[in-house]
């Protein structure tokens, strides 16, 4: 009720919830403003713990609003109550996000894949131009607007990069989940975060292609291993071109990060 009548003095009326979490939730609205419907993220800053709310939530805010791409999703407007909560508007994408569309239709064909994939290395070649880097980079992470339209949103682990002497600083901070994870991340040592993006889009596409995870994360050292030797597990009954093959073979090579990296 507190929500609804802070949101509707700015012209919002509150609609379903589309999704909760630990310490917030999603509502769509309608908003008189922009006359349009849209989505709103609600954050209770008291159940955020220390590190996020001091740390990765200020710096998610900053990002997040400063960012402006057709496949990024676009904050409309950040509300920050006295009383503790965050408002984050932002345009609405009814499509859900791109795990659902898998799970409710299975694997994709390769033209879908296609666009869908080069949708979300615009956007990140977008962030990596300006030196930021998304570091959770996942299906649940890309939304999708009524016409299947790529989004990448929830930048709650993103970061600007730093130079020393020329150099990017390398990140340590273990980010995103374990299936996309590139395998320096998952040996918690020092990783170009770059790269590290450029890992988990790859991760994404054989997602798309297969409706099937590229590795078995329910052990991490043998999913490492698995990774280090530049393995690409298809499926037996895959039916997937040349073309996918060698790009996928490429990408755990780590020829591609040269490419997306300059």
């Amino acid at each position: 009720m507190a929500d609804s009548k802070a949101l509707e003095r700015r012209g919002y009326s509150l609609g379903d919830t589309l999704g909760e979490g630990s310490y917030g939730k999603i509502k769509s609205a309608y908003s008189s403003k922009w006359k349009t419907h849209v989505a709103i993220k609600i954050i209770n800053k008291r159940k955020v713990p220390a590190l996020i709310l001091d740390k990765f939530l200020p710096r998610e805010l900053e990002i997040a609003a400063s960012l402006k791409h057709r496949n990024i999703l676009q904050i409309f407007e950040i509300i920050e109550e006295r009383r503790g909560k965050v408002y984050v508007v932002t345009e609405l994408c009814e499509g859900g996000d791109l795990m659902d569309l898998i799970m409710s239709r299975g694997a994709l064909a390769e033209e879908p894949c296609r666009r869908l994939f080069r949708q979300l290395c615009h956007a990140v070649r977008y962030l990596h131009d300006r030196d930021l880097v998304h570091r959770d980079l996942k299906c649940e992470n890309l939304l999708l607007d009524k016409d299947h339209n790529l989004r990448v949103a929830d930048f709650g682990f993103s970061r600007r990069l730093a130079y020393e002497a020329g150099r990017v600083v390398l990140s340590e901070t273990f980010c995103g989940s374990g299936v996309y994870a590139a395998p320096e991340v998952l040996q918690n040592v020092p990783y170009d975060p770059k790269a590290s993006d450029v890992w988990s889009t790859g991760v994404v596409l054989y997602i798309m292609l297969f409706a099937l995870m590229p590795y078995d994360d329910s052990n991490l050292m043998n999913m490492v291993r698995t990774q280090l030797a530049h393995y690409v597990p298809f499926p037996s009954e895959a039916s997937v071109s040349p073309e996918v093959r060698e790009l996928m073979a490429i990408y755990v090579s780590g020829i591609f990060f040269v490419y997306m990296s300059t």
